[in-house]
Formats: structure tokens, C-alpha cells, sequence
């Protein structure tokens, strides 16, 4: 396996944790209640199609890609290697909004701010070693998460801490802003 395939798998590696974490239940002895769910939203965006691969090359990233695509909530995602440092990286267009992804407890948040005009927020995921960068674009959210190797044996040449992931996601986020659509 190449080390931008390597990388490229820790990326998938933390996009697919997040999404089983989401899947998971872990109180089996509460009520059984009957919920209503809110119909899907819409995404037409998909990062492997329309985000530029241009502006990514210019931000350090290797362009083998891996896409992905879910339903409930819809969710399109593709999966890079950034060189240097080396981590694994995913952008997804997500159908769920931005209160939404405020509200998840499994993400602390590290700073709220604007980019592009736009409200971003940038947190650590609790389920594992990746930053959100999370970016409310209508109908619903752009998100870039960074994977970073906390046991890493090379701490030069690869993110290890969650801090350096923080950095990382603002920075590629605030370089690929104005290459983003103006709705999802």
C-alpha cells in the first residue's frame, strides 16, 4: 500500500468510526418510543465531482481520492491523503444543519468563526482522533475533517495532536472556501 493510499485509509478509517459511532446505541433499557424524523435534505453537491482539485493540489493534498455516499441523513464524501504533514482527510456535503452538528455532544467545540462570510465551527470529535470543520452552506453543511495519529512515531512529519488537526482543517478550509458553492 502507498503512503498516500495509507493515509487516504486513516481518513476513511475516521469518516466510517464517526458513522458507526452514529449508528450505535448504547442504552438498551430505555422505553421504546416511536419518533417522527424530519424528511431527508437534499444534497447535490459532491465533494469528488465539483470540489476543485486544482485549489486541493495547492493545498498539499495527493488527488487519489475515495468517494462515498450515504442516505439518513444524506451525506457525499471524498477522501484524500494530505502530504506534508501527512494525514488523512474527508470532505463531505452533508443533508443536516448546522444547529444540528452544534448539537452533537460527541464534538467539543474549539472555535466558532466566520469564513468566507460564512459560520464555521471547528471541533474535536470525542469518538476518535479527528477535527470538524464544519461550514453552515444552505440547504445544509460543508464539513472537512482532519485525522490525526496521536501515537504516531513521527511527529515531524505527520499531525499527532488534536490542536495541530484544529489548525489544519481552519487553514485547508479557509484555502478552499471560495472554491465552495453557494448552496449544497
Amino acid at each position: 500500500m502507498t503512503h498516500s493510499r495509507s493515509l487516504a485509509a486513516v481518513g476513511a478509517l475516521g469518516l466510517l468510526t464517526v458513522t458507526a459511532l452514529t449508528a450505535c446505541g448504547t442504552d438498551t433499557d430505555s422505553p421504546t418510543t416511536t419518533t417522527t424524523s424530519a424528511a431527508p435534505i437534499p444534497i447535490t453537491y459532491h465533494p469528488c465531482d465539483d470540489l476543485s482539485f486544482d485549489a486541493l493540489a495547492q493545498v498539499g493534498f495527493d488527488l487519489e481520492h475515495d468517494r462515498t455516499d450515504r442516505q439518513n441523513p444524506i451525506s457525499h464524501g471524498c477522501t484524500f491523503a494530505h502530504i506534508d504533514p501527512g494525514y488523512g482527510a474527508t470532505f463531505s456535503a452533508r443533508g443536516m444543519t448546522f444547529d444540528s452538528v452544534l448539537a452533537d455532544e460527541r464534538l467539543v467545540e474549539y472555535n466558532r468563526t466566520t469564513i468566507n462570510g460564512r459560520d464555521v465551527s471547528i471541533a474535536e470529535f470525542t469518538g476518535g482522533s479527528n477535527c470538524f470543520a464544519t461550514m453552515d452552506i444552505e440547504p445544509g453543511v460543508f464539513q472537512f475533517s482532519v485525522t490525526y495519529s496521536p501515537t504516531s512515531g513521527y511527529p515531524d512529519r505527520y499531525v499527532t495532536t488534536i490542536e495541530q488537526a484544529c489548525s489544519e482543517a481552519e487553514r485547508i478550509l479557509t484555502a478552499l472556501a471560495p472554491h465552495l458553492p453557494d448552496r449544497l
